[in-house]
């Protein structure tokens, strides 16, 4: 007999069927299991807030992470290496970094893992205003432009010009204070500039109109760009709670991309310091970067091994990467959810 049997029998053989009844459920509520305490997680962003990120604020918003047990808290970003050191010491549990980035970090003995990609097809392209008659690469053939030399895309920019056909020699480029290229631009200083197609490109295009960005992607050039990182230890100690998070930013971007006003206003009510209709734009602009030709029909998050070969073999051979980056180890699609 049982405990809960037990203690009927013994109230009925006292005739004292009310205490009986207070006696069970109490027992009842005694015996329940306890509830689980939520995961206190945090993401550190790669930059300031932008347009890619509101589906992360409309998440929290809507409390679809909350739904997975998760209390997950969102600090900016001050760069991928900024976010990789964060991670890597412990001071964050996830963090959105340039897989680029942090397939260099790796070689440095980095003990990190890509566990969801965000932005998979690459956004750099050539900016230039509307009316300037740069509608196609071969355009920029006896026109002046600026890259900053610091930026990833200055050395990608022969690769783009070999695969599109472009003679770099009729190319002039001149290099200029760094952070000022896209001021250089609208003031009519250079012809083009570089920068993220849904970012940058929305950036410049409120002060002047653009013709439509010349993506580096269209012509065989696709590094992986934006996703998800913890280090080792974490994918090994935390993983259901690595899922749930998963589930939940699935979910987040799912149903964000069809309610666009309100993701924009979910990360306004967080970050007042943003640019709501800018923000709105760039997150309109975004489904398309969010998948590889490799991934088109998955869900988001999952990465293709060939997407991984291609950054690292472009990295090898552009980018000067020292040190050998084990594919299969880099990342893992163990935390995406199936849908």
């Amino acid at each position: 007999m049982s405990m809960r049997e037990d203690l009927l029998m013994a109230c009925k053989l006292t005739g004292n069927l009310f205490t009986a009844g207070v006696v069970v459920v109490a027992v009842t509520i005694g015996m329940a299991p306890a509830a689980s305490a939520a995961d206190d997680l945090s993401l550190r962003l790669d930059y300031l807030p932008q347009g890619y990120h509101a589906p992360l604020f409309y998440g929290v918003a809507k409390g679809y992470y909350t739904e997975q047990g998760i209390n997950l808290r969102i600090a900016d970003g001050k760069g991928s290496n900024a976010s990789l050191q964060s991670v890597a010491a412990g001071n964050d549990t996830i963090v959105l970094a340039n897989y680029a980035t942090m397939a260099q970090s790796t070689t440095q003995g980095m003990p990190i893992v890509a566990i969801g990609g965000m932005i998979q097809r690459l956004p750099d392209s050539i900016i230039a205003l509307k009316g300037s008659g740069i509608k196609s690469p071969k355009d920029l053939e006896g026109r002046t432009g600026s890259i900053p030399a610091t930026s990833a895309v200055y050395k990608l920019f022969p690769a783009f010009a070999l695969a599109s056909g472009v003679d770099v020699k009729k190319v002039k480029m001149v290099q200029i204070a760094a952070g000022t290229s896209h001021a250089a631009l609208l003031q009519g200083q250079v012809d083009f500039t570089t920068g993220w197609a849904f970012t940058q490109g929305v950036q410049i295009a409120k002060h002047k109109p653009i013709e439509a960005p010349i993506l580096m992607a269209d012509y065989g050039l696709n590094i992986l760009g934006v996703g998800f990182v913890v280090t080792r230890t974490t994918a090994a100690t935390k993983g259901e709670a690595l899922k749930r998070f998963m589930t939940a930013t699935a979910k987040a971007y799912r149903e964000g991309i069809k309610d666009q006003e309100g993701a924009a206003n979910a990360m306004f009510a967080a970050r007042p310091e943003t640019e709501k209709d800018v923000v709105l734009e760039q997150f309109k602009l975004l489904p398309p970067f969010l998948h590889s030709d490799s991934t088109k029909g998955r869900g988001l998050g999952w990465m293709a091994r060939e997407d991984w070969v291609q950054t690292v073999d472009i990295l090898q051979k552009y980018f000067d990467l020292s040190g050998t980056v084990d594919v299969d180890k880099v990342f893992t699609n163990e935390f995406v959810p199936t849908q």
